[in-house]
């Protein structure tokens, strides 16, 4: 594993501690958004905003459908950065 990912996966998680007030070890890459997380679209939004604010990408809204699971976010990050 590159140590970029292994930084995008530690600032997604830092993120996500940081907005949905869980701990960091309830947040696994595998972890569903929705069904393990309990993120509504409200907060979806949030999300996106604090991501781009982390890595300075313009995210558009409809991608956010296709984020399922933390390694969703992680992937998608990595592979913006990439190009």
């Amino acid at each position: 594993m590159s140590r970029d990912r292994m930084d995008i996966e530690k600032k997604v998680v830092q993120v996500l501690v940081k907005m949905l007030h869980k701990d960091e070890a309830d947040i696994r890459l595998e972890s569903s958004l929705a069904d393990d997380l309990e993120v509504d679209s409200f907060t979806a939004v949030e999300m996106l905003f604090e991501l781009e604010d982390q890595w300075g990408l313009e995210i558009p809204d409809e991608e956010v459908e296709n984020f399922k699971t933390v390694e969703d976010i992680v992937g998608y990050i990595e592979q913006r950065l990439e190009a």
